[in-house]
C-alpha cells in the first residue's frame, strides 16, 4: 500500500490563492488546483477578460477575480515568476533519471 504524505499549505490573505508544498515549485495557485496565479496574470495581460480565463481554465469566475486581485497585490513577485516561466531552464529541470521536476533545481549538498 502506497504511504501518502500530506502537503503543507499556507494561507494568503485572499481566501482562494495558497501555497502548497511541493504544488507547482511553491507557487501561489488556486486552492483545490494546480492553476498558479501567475497562469491567470499572464493570460490577463495578454487581453483576457476575466470571464474568457475562467473558461479557459475552468474555475470560478470569483477565483479568477481573487487570483487576479493577488497578483495586484504582489504584482513584482508574480511579474517575476511569469519571466521565470518564459525561461523554461529556471523553472525546470530535468534529475538524472530523465524526470522534469516543476521545483527549481536543489543546490548541491542537500
Amino acid at each position: 500500500m502506497a504511504e501518502t504524505r500530506e502537503r503543507k499549505i499556507i494561507r494568503t490573505e485572499h481566501p482562494h490563492i495558497v501555497k502548497v508544498e511541493g504544488v507547482r515549485g511553491g507557487d501561489e495557485v488556486v486552492e483545490g488546483t494546480c492553476i498558479t496565479v501567475w497562469i491567470i496574470a499572464n493570460y490577463w495581460l495578454m487581453g483576457m477578460s476575466p470571464e474568457e480565463i475562467a473558461s479557459e481554465l475552468n474555475l470560478p469566475l470569483g477565483h479568477v477575480f481573487d487570483a487576479l486581485s493577488y497578483y495586484l497585490d504582489h504584482k513584482a513577485e508574480i511579474d517575476q515568476q511569469i519571466e521565470e516561466a518564459k525561461s523554461f531552464t529556471k523553472r525546470y529541470y530535468v534529475d538524472e533519471h530523465g524526470i522534469v521536476h516543476f521545483d527549481k533545481k536543489p543546490q548541491e549538498g542537500r
